[in-house]
């Protein structure tokens, strides 16, 4: 038996011992029938993010008179397994940084002056004609 099971299993039987249908539950509650049958088939991703999925456990647990911890200890354990590793704390190795080449310089310096020195002959042949 899967843990999903077992949570659904719990969750039904406390149900059935209050007398509640899944209709008055899902009442109860203000939820669809649908969310109380995929809690206790164990089908969590029909309810979304884990988030919704504890708060939808705890609620009910709430309403049936169950304690709400182990539950969502039961069902921790069964997404912590079912999790893809977060890829964002791999390590990984730092950019090395390019030094800038000191010789550079100079052929910069040569190519913006020639740039000014071309801008001044060309405004000069302007003024002159």
């Amino acid at each position: 038996m899967s843990e999903n099971n077992s949570i659904g299993e719990t969750l039904r039987s406390a149900r059935e011992r209050m007398g509640l249908g899944v209709v008055q539950a899902a009442e109860r509650l203000h939820v669809d029938a649908e969310v109380i049958d995929a809690l206790e088939t164990g089908r969590f991703k029909a309810l979304g993010a884990p988030v919704f999925v504890r708060g939808h456990l705890r609620r009910y647990a709430e309403l049936l008179g169950e304690p709400d911890g182990p539950l969502q200890q039961r069902y921790a354990a069964t997404t912590e397994a079912s999790l893809s590793p977060d890829l964002t704390q791999v390590p990984h190795r730092p950019t090395p940084v390019v030094p800038t080449n000191p010789r550079r310089w100079p052929l910069v310096m040569l190519a913006i002056m020639l740039v000014v020195a071309a801008v001044v002959w060309w405004a000069m042949r302007i003024r002159t004609a």
